[in-house]
């Protein structure tokens, strides 16, 4: 149940109808942006894009033919944004000419379209990250390990023609599913990752070039560390013992609701409701809204009436928007395996629709101690000493159990019951004293069954 906090999202979160970036607010030219995206012919690419990797999962002809679409996607955009960029540069210089509130609109007008193409490049990629997550049989620690060192990647750089050749040589002799790395988020190291259809996996690095940079050297020993880990379930990565454990669990969550509240949403612009004793959710379409204040207005007296109790107790409640998981976080599955109509999925990936999920804190650790668990640490004293590492820590007897940050994200964006992480460490608790692996990678053997 060990793992890392989530990072930041680089789109940042919505709150109070606008967007922010961190500290810094994006402004209106992203909220264009966003806006002109979902208005455009985009989307229908998209979902085109994603439900073709859905259907013809196993079909690696079909999804080598996807993958040479969307990097044709990705060439396009990226020359956009750059011309953007340096039109951008133009119009702030101090030497440029001509009318400065003709020039500060063109501006915002280059701005949006920048955000726009930005966001479409990563909806792609999310795309991609699906493709890898399926072709994986939703292996979250192979994809975590593959992904833990994210670059920020071109398919116009001069490496990718070299890349494509691997990449073709492993689609043309039938290995299997063969994915270009740069099509994703979520395959960091190497160029070239092929699912054979033993279920096996091979990473290739394309020896593009003979400089031994320390990026290099650091690439191929984290591909050695990758390649042990993912062969025998145990090694050394980044410095620390990692080991990889298969629980058999089957997840449970609470997306069936989270899909009702967004196809409402998409009908009447919002939607909320109280699902369990631990999470209430609001569900929006912007393109919908008739009246920003008129939302506000009914989605406060709802959530008064939902979960007023819990603030009047004393609860401690977090909420998180669906936007904060737009861009690539190691923490969450993307968008694009959401069990959601492919349109759904992409109405999410490009911020068209998106959900707010507030999760009752104390109600979590209610679960626990119901379950015979002693809070060691809640996250109030957990705050208090700035642990990075965990958000509650629990006890049964000689043994000790942290719940990490990413669990409560699972529990926020993918609605995880609490449930299932009780009956994980139950698991663990059931095998009685082992010896210490470090840091741990577990996985839940009936994954799959919760993205289809």
């Amino acid at each position: 149940m060990h793992d890392q906090p989530r990072k930041p999202s680089k789109y940042g979160r919505a709150f109070d109808w606008r967007l922010s970036h961190g500290p810094d607010r994006l402004g209106d030219e992203a909220a264009a942006g966003m806006s002109r995206l979902a208005s455009s012919d985009f989307p229908d690419i998209l979902e085109d894009f994603l439900s073709i990797s859905r259907k013809r999962q196993q079909n690696p002809t079909a999804l080598a033919r996807l993958q040479i679409h969307m990097l044709e996607e990705l060439l396009i955009q990226e020359s956009v944004v750059k011309h953007y960029r340096e039109r951008i540069a133009e119009l702030e210089s101090p030497m440029a000419s001509g009318n400065a509130d003709e020039r500060q609109k063109e501006i915002a007008f280059a701005k949006g379209e920048r955000f726009l193409y930005r966001m479409y490049a990563n909806a792609i990629r999310a795309i991609g990250d699906g493709i890898a997550w399926r072709a994986f049989g939703y292996d979250r620690a192979a994809i975590r390990l593959l992904g833990e060192r994210q670059t920020k990647q071109h398919v116009s750089s001069e490496g990718t023609v070299q890349e494509l050749r691997e990449w073709s040589y492993h689609f043309d002799t039938g290995s299997g599913i063969a994915i270009l790395n740069a099509l994703t988020n979520c395959l960091a190291i190497a160029d070239v990752t092929v699912v054979r259809h033993d279920g096996s996996i091979e990473i290739v690095e394309v020896k593009s070039s003979k400089t031994k940079s320390s990026r290099k050297i650091r690439q191929k020993q984290a591909m050695k560390e990758v390649v042990t880990l993912l062969g025998t379930g145990a090694g050394q990565n980044e410095g620390r013992d990692v080991g990889i454990e298969i629980l058999r669990i089957t997840p449970e969550s609470y997306l069936n609701r989270v899909e009702e509240l967004l196809q409402t949403a998409g009908e009447k612009g919002w939607a909320a409701r109280r699902i369990s004793d631990w999470l209430y959710v609001e569900a929006f379409d912007f393109r919908k809204f008739t009246s920003e204040d008129e939302v506000k207005e009914l989605t406060g007296k709802m959530r008064e009436a939902a979960i007023g109790e819990w603030e009047k107790r004393g609860d401690y409640i977090h909420d998180m928007n669906s936007l904060d998981a737009i861009g690539y976080s190691p923490n969450s599955a993307p968008f694009s395996v959401f069990p959601f109509r492919a349109r759904m999925c992409i109405d999410l990936l490009i911020g068209a629709a998106f959900y707010v999920s507030f999760l009752n804190i104390n109600a979590v650790e209610r679960e626990f101690t119901r379950r015979g668990w002693t809070l060691e640490k809640d996250l109030k004293t957990l705050m208090s000493e700035k642990s990075q590492e965990s958000m509650l820590e629990v006890r049964k007897g000689p043994f000790h159990c942290t719940v990490s940050p990413a669990d409560f994200m699972r529990m926020q964006v993918e609605t995880l019951r609490p449930k299932t992480l009780i009956d994980a460490i139950e698991a663990k608790y059931r095998e009685g004293p082992s010896a210490d692996t470090g840091y741990l990678l577990a996985l839940f053997q009936g994954e799959y069954k919760m993205w289809n």
